[in-house]
């Protein structure tokens, strides 16, 4: 989506600016508003690529890893010499 440029020139016609420069102006604060839009709604593309690289890092529920360790009591006093 593009700004409409001739609707907001006329909001910064007293800015000491060329046209040009004005144009660029609502072009880049267009584009920055756009961006904390898509931000909120989850359509950044920093949010995607987080998104696609999250879901490659997650453990398949199915494949649950055992351990032989005998798990500790939680009343065991620490080992000697160890601070809790």
């Amino acid at each position: 989506m593009k700004p409409d440029t001739e609707k907001y020139l006329a909001m910064i016609d007293d800015w000491d600016m060329t046209r040009e420069q004005k144009i660029q102006y609502i072009h880049d604060l267009w584009h920055i508003m756009e961006s904390f839009v898509d931000r909120a709604f989850g359509k950044h593309p920093v949010q995607s690529a987080r998104d696609k690289s999250s879901n490659a890092d997650r453990q398949d529920s199915m494949k649950r890893l055992e351990s032989t360790h005998p798990m500790k009591n939680k009343t065991d006093p620490p080992p000697q010499g160890v601070r809790p």
